[in-house]
């Protein structure tokens, strides 16, 4: 949709010049494997309603105006950007903000609010139309699938996830669950092996309640949703990003995770964790039934892994694999073996200086 993708075709020109070092850097930041490629926020773009896009010349001065938006010139580039746009062109204006700046500048947000506040003031429901874009945008992330795949997708998803916040939770208005039901969106990631794209776009959202004095805890929907993220966090194999994200959220809230009373719903949801990027694989099936008789080799290749993590640096590679065979026999292998490397370490003390050097 949209004519916000008028520029593209010279940029990309322009991109054949740049050093290779600069192409990574921007194909890093829009998401792009390589120049020329659709980068997710192009994507964001196609998906987006059909909107009245105002002339080249007249995008090109909004855009200049963003690009130079700062504390100190707030009010004036305000003024200017009232000034050049009409109210037809308010669709595109909440399409421009969202997609091209909220979800790929993230440290820019509070500067955008402020001239979103301002700006709300002559164009009638700015603010509101900004929210309800936002909320599509999250959507259409949500929705696709690559977003399990990919990192940049899931960074748009966080960057919109705290934009949504403050625009929202921060200023003590509610996300209506017709819009966004966070419960619905969890269980749903839950079963579809989605957490890893929804628990940080949760969490982000869900930051924004420690600056609110109607949403920050006890609130009874606040405390539902980390009741949710509490049952998840104990699951074992949940991937550690997940973990950590659950965390730092209740650390951001003031919350002690033992404090939180963990909800019951995923109680009888099974879930497959094979293949599945929410957990992480152990490979084959699971319990010690499962597993062949192990030849008497590992025991060798332990000692030499524990070496290895006492400082050889080297073989560590190969401890992860010494390491993962879930034998009855590792776990005296594995104290005889850091018994080993203690001693080793003691009777090596000039090594250590050297070893240092070589894991910075």
């Amino acid at each position: 949709g949209g004519g916000m993708g008028g520029g593209n075709s010279q940029e990309q020109a322009v991109s054949v010049d740049m050093s290779a070092a600069v192409q990574q850097t921007l194909s890093v930041v829009s998401g792009a494997s390589a120049f020329g490629a659709t980068t997710n926020v192009d994507m964001l773009l196609q998906r987006a309603k059909e909107v009245v896009a105002p002339d080249s010349a007249l995008q090109d001065k909004v855009h200049f105006i963003f690009n130079n938006l700062s504390a100190t010139n707030i009010d004036q580039k305000e003024k200017d950007l009232s000034a050049s746009l009409g109210e037809q062109h308010l669709p595109w204006l909440c399409q421009y903000i969202v997609i091209k700046r909220a979800a790929q500048e993230q440290n820019y947000h509070s500067l955008y609010l402020q001239l979103v506040d301002r700006m709300d003031r002559r164009m009638a429901q700015l603010a509101k139309n900004v929210i309800m874009t936002t909320i599509e945008n999250i959507k259409v992330l949500l929705a696709d699938d690559k977003i399990r795949s990919s990192s940049s997708l899931r960074s748009l998803l966080k960057n919109l996830g705290s934009w949504l916040g403050a625009l929202t939770l921060s200023r003590n208005k509610p996300i209506l669950q017709r819009e966004l039901d966070f419960r619905f969106l969890i269980l749903d990631a839950y079963d579809n092996g989605r957490l890893i794209a929804v628990i940080p776009f949760v969490a982000k959202v869900m930051d924004s309640c420690a600056n609110s004095r109607i949403f920050r805890p006890p609130n009874p929907w606040t405390m539902l949703v980390l009741g949710l993220l509490a049952e998840l966090h104990p699951m074992p194999d949940l991937k550690l990003t997940i973990k950590f994200e659950v965390e730092v959220l209740c650390k951001n809230l003031n919350k002690d995770l033992k404090d939180i009373k963990p909800s019951s719903v995923f109680k009888g949801r099974t879930v497959a964790k094979e293949g599945n990027t929410d957990w992480t694989s152990r490979t084959g099936a699971s319990g010690l039934g499962a597993l062949k008789p192990l030849p008497a080799v590992p025991d060798a290749r332990l000692m030499a892994a524990a070496a290895g993590l006492s400082g050889m640096g080297s073989s560590v590679s190969m401890s992860a694999g010494a390491l993962s065979l879930p034998t009855v026999t590792d776990e005296s292998a594995l104290q005889v073996a850091g018994q080993v490397a203690q001693n080793q370490q003691m009777q090596q003390p000039q090594q250590q200086p050297q070893q240092q050097q070589q894991q910075q």
